[in-house]
Order: structure tokens, then sequence, then C-alpha cells
């Protein structure tokens, strides 16, 4: 019994990691890829100022009617109708390198209803940081 507790633990381990990489809480500042797509949530404190950041082609900002960042999001990334990347940020960034293409960014926070913002872009995969911003209206009255 011992001994198939010990080589199923690493199976499951295994398993669980991967299910983790496109529909998880994405740790800030810490890189992570999913489908070809390598994203990192950040946007917070001196993190922030992290020059590898630069190297991301796509920096997409969350941000309330005033300009304020916001941060708590749920974000899915779509290319070709198939979901690439969908995960949970808790800053204001999500900065993302992925294979040349056409892509739409969405998020939603939680509670709160109307439209969740979206945004279409195209990458190269390179080249300079282009910037996006998802705006969210004021909260609704309840």
């Amino acid at each position: 019994m011992r001994s198939f507790i010990f080589s199923i633990t690493p199976l499951a381990l295994a398993l669980g990691l991967v299910g983790a990489a496109t529909i998880a809480r994405a740790a800030q500042d810490t890189p992570f890829t999913a489908n070809g797509v390598t994203a990192v949530c950040t946007g917070v404190g001196s993190a922030k100022d992290n020059p590898a950041w630069r190297d991301y082609p796509v920096k997409i900002v969350l941000a309330n009617t005033a300009g304020e960042n916001r941060a708590a999001a749920h974000f899915t990334v779509t290319s070709g109708g198939k979901t690439m990347l969908e995960t949970d940020c808790d800053a204001p960034w999500l900065l993302l390198k992925a294979p040349a293409g056409r892509y739409t960014a969405t998020a939603s926070i939680a509670g709160r209803s109307g439209a969740s913002p979206s945004t279409s872009f195209s990458t190269s995969g390179s080249g300079p940081q282009k910037e996006l911003t998802l705006t969210f209206g004021a909260a609704s009255a309840r």
C-alpha cells in the first residue's frame, strides 16, 4: 500500500499542476505559461519596475473610468475561438508573450454586474510593448 501511495502521488501532483496552469490564481510577479502564452500579473509596488517586464509585447491594464488601477480580475485570452489562457490576477497589469496572431482579452471582476470589458489585439510575438486598457465603469447600486 505504501509503495502505491508513493507512486500515485507524483502523478496526481503533476496532473494538478497541469490543470492549474490555465485556470488558477496567478502568483504576482511570477511568470507562467499556458497553451504557448507566457503571462505575468504585476503592477504593484517596486516589482512593477522589473526590467524583464519590458520584454512582454502586450501589457493589459485594468482601470476604472477615473483612470485608477483596478485589480482582482478574472482574465480570459482567446485566439481563433480557442481559450489560450484563463487566470485570476490580483494585480492591475497582465503582461503577455504570445505567438504571432490575433487575440481577444476579456476581464471580469467578481460581484460586478454588467458587461465585461474586452479588447482585441494582434502581436508579432516580439517588439515594443503595446499597452491596452480594460476599463470598468462605476459599480452598480444593489
